[in-house]
C-alpha cells in the first residue's frame, strides 16, 4: 500500500482546505505565478466564494476555488481549476472556458440591467490558474484558441485566453526550500516521492521552515494527514504529531531516523516477498506447461488449483511428473 492516498476528491479537499485562508492563497500566487500585478494584491482585499462551478461530470475528478479581489479601484476574480490527476485531460480548456462564462453570466444576473448598458461598465478579470500534480507531463493546449480547427486564419477574431500553469512535480525542491513558506511546503510534500523522501523533506520543513505561523502549521498537518496512510506497522497521523510538538531539533532528527527506517525495512521485504512470489508463479506456469505436454492438455481447474499450491507442493509434483499416469493423479497433490 502507498504511504499516499490516490483519491482525487480527498486531495483536492485538501487543497480548497488549504487554500481557504487568505495567506495560504497568496502565498501560492507570490510563490508560483508570474506577473506585474502580484505585488498589488493585498491580504485584505482577497475574498474567498462559497461556491463551485464544476460541471456534474466532473465532480469526482477535479475541483475548484474562486477569489475575489480588488486591485486599485477595480475587481478581479481568480479561478483556480484543481486538476490533481495523474493523467492529462486535454477538453480541460473547454471546461475552463465554460467556468469562467458561468462565472461572468453570474455577475451579468446580479447586476442591473441599466449598469450593464452603460459605455463604462467593465465585466471583471477573470484569472485562470490550473493546479497540476501527476506525474506525466503536461501536453495540454495552453491557448484556447489552440484547440480551434484553423485558428491561424482568423487571428484575433476568435475567442482565445492562456491559463497559468502551476505544475508541481516540474519544480525542484532546491527551489522550492528557497521560499520557506506554507505553499512550497505542500508542494514539496506533494510531489513524486517515496516515504523515506518524504519524510526527510517534512524534516526539514519543520526546522527550517520558521515562518509558518500556528494557524499555517495546523493547515500542514491536517493536509498531510488527509492524504496520506496509516496502518498498523506505521502511524503517520501520529508521527506527524509528534513531529511538529517537538521542539528540539536532535529528537526530530530522531524521530524521522526511525520512522526511515521503518519505512525501508517494509520496502525491503516487500521486494524480497515479490521476488519470492514471483519465484513460485514462474515454478506454478512451468509445471502447467510440462502437464499439458505429457497429458496433451489441462483443464483450468488444475491449472488454478496449481497456481494456489505453494512451493513444495509444486516441487514434488515436479519431481514425480513421470509417474503419473492419468490427469486424475494430480489429485492426490492437491
Amino acid at each position: 500500500m502507498s504511504f499516499k492516498k490516490d483519491l482525487n476528491n480527498i486531495h483536492d479537499k485538501s487543497y480548497k482546505d488549504l487554500f481557504s485562508t487568505n495567506d495560504a492563497f497568496l502565498s501560492f500566487v507570490n510563490t508560483f505565478v508570474q506577473g506585474e500585478w502580484v505585488d498589488k494584491l493585498e491580504k485584505d482585499k482577497l475574498i474567498l466564494v462559497d461556491k463551485s462551478y464544476i460541471l456534474s461530470d466532473y465532480e469526482e475528478l477535479e475541483s475548484d476555488i474562486v477569489y475575489n479581489a480588488t486591485i486599485g479601484e477595480h475587481n478581479i476574480i481568480f479561478y483556480v481549476l484543481l486538476e490533481l490527476q495523474s493523467s492529462v485531460d486535454h477538453s480541460m480548456p473547454i471546461r475552463l472556458l465554460m467556468y469562467m462564462v458561468d462565472l461572468w453570466r453570474e455577475i451579468l444576473r446580479n447586476s442591473e440591467k441599466k449598469e450593464i448598458k452603460r459605455k463604462s461598465y467593465r465585466l471583471p478579470a477573470i484569472v485562470p490558474i490550473v493546479l497540476y500534480n501527476g506525474t506525466k507531463k503536461w501536453t495540454c493546449a495552453r491557448n484556447f484558441k489552440d484547440i480551434i480547427n484553423e485558428s491561424q486564419l482568423f487571428g484575433d477574431n476568435i475567442l482565445d485566453f492562456k491559463y497559468i500553469l502551476v505544475d508541481i512535480n516540474r519544480y525542484s525542491k532546491e527551489y522550492l526550500y528557497e521560499f520557506k513558506n506554507i505553499a512550497s511546503a505542500i508542494f514539496l510534500l506533494d510531489q513524486d516521492i517515496n516515504a523515506i523522501e518524504f519524510l526527510e523533506r517534512l524534516k526539514n520543513i519543520v526546522i527550517n521552515f520558521n515562518n509558518l505561523t500556528s494557524e499555517e502549521k495546523l493547515l500542514l498537518k491536517g493536509w498531510i494527514k488527509n492524504t496520506t496512510n496509516s496502518n498498523e506497522i506505521y502511524n503517520m497521523n501520529e508521527l506527524v504529531e509528534n513531529i511538529f510538538d517537538e521542539n528540539k531539533k536532535e529528537e526530530v532528527e530522531i524521530m524521522v531516523s526511525n520512522a526511515s527506517n521503518i519505512f525501508g525495512k517494509l520496502k525491503s521485504d516487500g521486494i524480497k516477498e515479490g521476488k519470492k512470489e514471483g519465484k513460485i508463479e514462474g515454478k506454478a506456469e512451468l509445471l502447467i506447461t510440462l502437464l499439458k505436454k505429457r497429458f496433451n492438455g489441462l483443464s483450468d481447474y488444475y491449472t488454478d488449483k496449481i497456481r494456489s499450491l505453494p512451493e513444495g507442493v509444486i516441487d514434488k509434483i515436479a519431481t514425480d511428473i513421470f509417474d503419473l499416469e492419468t490427469v486424475e493423479d494430480i489429485k492426490k497433490y492437491l
